[in-house]
């Protein structure tokens, strides 16, 4: 009867120690796959840092210049020009990176992602453009050293920035819209020209092949901004990532999760596309390296919308979050832009503390469905 108790006893014991391991390797296994909802970082000024934590925030985009004074994003972007100078895109430094990573690192900030500059040469089709590829290759190489996992990039001659106005929303918000129709007549600029649909392909393949290889070595996944606004020609210049089959088009180009997108829920709605949809369409094959979380009303798709908050467009958040965590997404979710609320800071601290929020219960929403 003993030696049944002590059986019985050893029995019990390993069960629990059995049960107790599993749970804690679930535990593991949740928090490792535990939707990231983050920040992109434009300066590392000690009130951008407070308060971006006071928000819960742990992962963000980080800057590639130490600059600890303050910046502010205008609602309305600035016009793009082109090229303002004949030099090339600088290379990062691996010392730099590291530097502002570690700084954020001590204030309790992960850097998870980095934004690569214009490479003008590359886009336009310039003959030099293999020197600019090589300083790409660089930064590529700089990011891995510095342990940062994602970079992010775009892939346009010239953004259509011009047809972007704002307008005033309820409660007096200010939201920003776009209209193709502004821009529609605009004649090339001098120092961009023409570029057709067929060669930007050419050049985006071969920027592909000659990058990603570098990208696999140095342990980082690129992820390509969708052409936003996702119209198919601004100024003469074609936009080559403009619809959703472009950016199939593109994972299939060179087959690697070096190579992969930004889903941006925001331009995937502008598109008259599903987010959630495309979530799982990019995420079940591991290409989405990063997001932007936004919401819209479309008047008309790729042509005319308007950007709103997050909880007053025609994109369904909650479903796209929950599709985020179902492919098991493990990069940033960022809430790229926001409006202007009335008597907002500098740092539009109003719009950001609203999005951040709703992105953060919309998170718990989504993950404690399997709790």
């Amino acid at each position: 009867m003993e030696n049944a108790t002590r059986r019985d006893w050893m029995l019990a014991a390993t069960t629990f120690a059995a049960a107790t391991a599993a749970a804690g390797a679930t535990q593991a296994q949740d928090a490792a796959h535990s939707l990231k909802v983050a920040k992109g970082l434009r300066d590392l000024a000690d009130d951008t840092l407070t308060f971006f934590k006071q928000m819960g925030i742990e992962h963000v985009v980080m800057p590639t210049r130490f600059n600890l004074e303050p910046s502010r994003r205008n609602l309305v972007p600035s016009t793009d020009r082109g090229p303002q100078s004949d030099g090339l895109m600088r290379p990062w430094d691996a010392d730099e990176l590291s530097r502002i990573k570690d700084y954020l690192g001590e204030r309790g900030l992960s850097a998870e992602m980095v934004h690569l500059g214009r490479t003008w040469r590359v886009l336009h089709g310039r003959p030099d453009a293999a020197d600019e590829i090589e300083n790409v290759k660089q930064s590529i190489r700089a990011a891995g050293s510095a342990g940062i996992p994602v970079v992010e990039y775009n892939f346009t001659p010239l953004r259509g920035s011009e047809g972007y106005d704002s307008e005033t929303g309820h409660g007096g918000i200010q939201l920003r819209n776009y209209d193709s129709a502004r821009t529609e007549d605009a004649p090339p600029l001098d120092n961009v020209g023409e570029h057709t649909r067929e060669q930007m392909w050419e050049r985006l393949t071969g920027f592909l092949q000659e990058v990603i290889p570098v990208a696999e070595d140095s342990g980082v996944r690129l992820a390509l901004h969708p052409n936003d606004p996702a119209i198919p020609v601004f100024r003469g210049a074609a936009q080559p990532m403009r619809t959703l089959d472009d950016q199939k088009r593109l994972i299939e180009t060179v087959d690697s999760p070096s190579n992969g997108i930004t889903l941006d829920t925001g331009v995937t709605t502008e598109m008259g596309e599903d987010a959630a949809e495309a979530i799982r369409y990019f995420g079940s094959r591991d290409r989405i390296n990063h997001v932007h979380f936004r919401n819209v009303r479309v008047d008309t798709p790729y042509y005319k919308y308007l950007e709103v908050r997050h909880d007053a467009g025609e994109c369904d958040m909650l479903a796209c979050m929950k599709a985020f965590h179902e492919v098991g997404y493990r990069y940033l979710i960022i809430p790229d832009h926001t409006p202007e609320f009335t008597n907002d800071s500098d740092g539009l601290q109003l719009g950001w503390a609203f999005a951040l929020g709703y992105l953060r219960a919309l998170k718990h929403a989504a993950e404690g469905e399997e709790a």
